[in-house]
Formats: structure tokens, C-alpha cells, sequence
């Protein structure tokens, strides 16, 4: 063998990777990558979080917004404890929603769903020109659940000669929640937590009285809007407590 021949094989041996310096180089690299992929899905669920904060800011929003625009017309209200009262056999008395006693000695009355009727004047006898119907599909207010709105037709300005417990009967939502007409508001939805209970959950709709009355003009929302996976531990939910004041 000549001396060029060794120079080289000499040459290209000591070009060459070692076992110990191709498995420091690969730990490096590996190790780049992890933080690389860790920094990446942070950011990813960061803005899925946020994307998800937005969605659910955005319902709230929705929501309060059209009830609170719609209170606007409204000539009275009424409170159920939840839309399986709205079975066909109304009564506008009996049926509404019982009251609660806060810890403040207060007897509130909470249901999950409000209606919203519009007369042609303020006498409490006048003819309806229409309704409005917001309620929670379930009958837990701690379970999550959508929340449906009905707007019956506009009877004009003469109304409708048709008295309202006929025409809340023709709406039967204990038989069918996705009546005809309803649309969903928000997908999922629950009642907020006791200020000094977080294990007691109430519906999302409250005031002093059932109904409107001389001394009670007050609707109060309190409701929370849920978005994203609970199984990605990515829950983002939002709280509003909004009061609205029915026109007289």
C-alpha cells in the first residue's frame, strides 16, 4: 500500500462522526424540537382559548343585547320556572315561577324562561300585538343546555282579539322545546352560582315578582355562556348580571 493511499483513509477517519458525538448531536436536536413543539401547542391553545373567549364574549353580548332591545316594546313579563310550563294549559297565575328567600332575607323569583309581551297600549286589558318567548332548554339550571327564543307574529296595531293565555297555549314547549319558529340563541348556557352558595345554582332570569306589577318593573340576566372542550381543560365561560326594565 502506498503512503497516498494511507493519507487519504487517514484523511477521511478523522472527517468522520463519532457514536458519542452523533448521539450528543441527535440529544441536542431532540431537545430543540421538544421545547420547539412545547412553545408551538402553548401558542396554539393559548389562541384557541382566546378564540373560544371571544365566541363566548360574543353570545353574551347576543343575547343581552336583544332581550334588553326588546324590553324596549315590552308592556309585561312574565317568569317561569322553565319552559316545560308552557305545556298547552297556561295559567298566567298559578304557573309562573315560586320565590326564592336570599340570604338577605329577599324573596326572589328566578325561572328559565321569560316572557315578553307587547299590547297596543299600557292597559293591562289591551289587545296583544306580540310576544316573545326566551328560555332554557332543561329544567336544572345547573345543567348546561341552549337557549331558545320564539317571536310570535306581529299583530299590527290593533292587535289581536285572541287573549294571550290562547295564544302562549298554541306555543306547547313542554312537547316540543324546538317549536316552529324558535332558533337558538347560544349553545350552551347555565345559571350562575350563589353569591354565597357556589353549589346552588339559579336559572337566569330573576326579578321580585313573577310579573310586572305597579312597585315591580325589574327583569334581572344572570346567566353564564359556555365555549370550548372541558376535556382539553380549555373551558371558557362568561358571567353577566344585567337588569332590564320593561316599558309602562
Amino acid at each position: 500500500m502506498n503512503i497516498s493511499a494511507q493519507s487519504h483513509r487517514r484523511r477521511h477517519g478523522l472527517a468522520a462522526f463519532t457514536l458519542t458525538e452523533i448521539m450528543v448531536s441527535m440529544t441536542v436536536v431532540s431537545l430543540v424540537l421538544a421545547g420547539t413543539m412545547s412553545t408551538f401547542l402553548f401558542g396554539y391553545r393559548m389562541m384557541y382559548r382566546d378564540s373560544q373567549r371571544l365566541a363566548t364574549n360574543a353570545s353574551l353580548r347576543y343575547f343581552v343585547a336583544q332581550v334588553s332591545k326588546e324590553t324596549l316594546d315590552a308592556s309585561e313579563f312574565y317568569i317561569f320556572r322553565n319552559y316545560r310550563a308552557l305545556d298547552g294549559n297556561i295559567d298566567l297565575t298559578d304557573d309562573v315561577t315560586d320565590y326564592v328567600t336570599t340570604a338577605y332575607g329577599l324573596d326572589i323569583y328566578h325561572g328559565d324562561c321569560l316572557v315578553l309581551v307587547t299590547r297596543i297600549n299600557l292597559d293591562a286589558t289591551a289587545r296583544v300585538r306580540q310576544f316573545r318567548i326566551y328560555y332554557r332548554v332543561a329544567t336544572d339550571p345547573s345543567v348546561e343546555a341552549p337557549i331558545r327564543y320564539y317571536e310570535s307574529q306581529d299583530y299590527g296595531e290593533n292587535g289581536t282579539a285572541t287573549s294571550l293565555t290562547t295564544l302562549l297555549n298554541q306555543i306547547n314547549l313542554r312537547n316540543n322545546p324546538t317549536f316552529p319558529g324558535s332558533r337558538v340563541l347560544a349553545e350552551r348556557s347555565r345559571g350562575r352560582a350563589s353569591d354565597n352558595d357556589a353549589d346552588t345554582i339559579y336559572p337566569v332570569f330573576s326579578s321580585e315578582f313573577p310579573t310586572l306589577t305597579k312597585t315591580n318593573e325589574n327583569v334581572s340576566i344572570n346567566v353564564e355562556i359556555i365555549n370550548g372542550s372541558t376535556v382539553n381543560h380549555l373551558l371558557s365561560s362568561s358571567s353577566f348580571n344585567y337588569t332590564i326594565s320593561p316599558r309602562r
